[in-house]
């Protein structure tokens, strides 16, 4: 269990929609900057979010949501156990602190919190994260 005073240093988080949309966030708390990445399967035809200037969020609001989520707690792997999932959503997260890495991945399955992180990402980026 991670310390309530660990530094947080980066968080790099994906969704990858095997037959639609994925995106790739990584927030670097120290240089209080972030980088969004949007790509599309080619038979996806919608069209990319609208790149015009976006209302963005503080990432020191962004920190603060994480700290109050508790992502080092999420397990390793969340997963349904029956079958093989050929479409859907796989997504990760790689929480960097100063002590460790906390990682978290899932497929088709999410942390009680998932819903809570995907908007705090969006309202820190100002582009959709799901």
């Amino acid at each position: 269990m991670m310390k309530v005073k660990e530094t947080i240093i980066s968080l790099i988080a994906g969704i990858d929609g095997f037959s639609g949309v994925s995106y790739k966030v990584h927030v670097d708390f120290f240089r209080n900057q972030f980088t969004v990445f949007e790509w599309r399967n080619k038979e996806n035809f919608q069209p990319f979010t609208n790149c015009e200037r976006k209302s963005i969020g503080s990432i020191e609001d962004f920190k603060k949501e994480i700290y109050l989520m508790k992502i080092w707690e999420w397990e390793p792997s969340y997963r349904k156990e029956e079958g093989i999932i050929l479409d859907g959503k796989y997504w990760s997260i790689k929480l960097n602190t100063k002590g460790k890495i906390y990682e978290s991945e899932g497929m088709e399955c999410f942390p009680p919190d998932w819903r809570r992180f995907c908007c705090a990402i969006e309202k820190l980026t100002g582009t959709p994260f799901r």
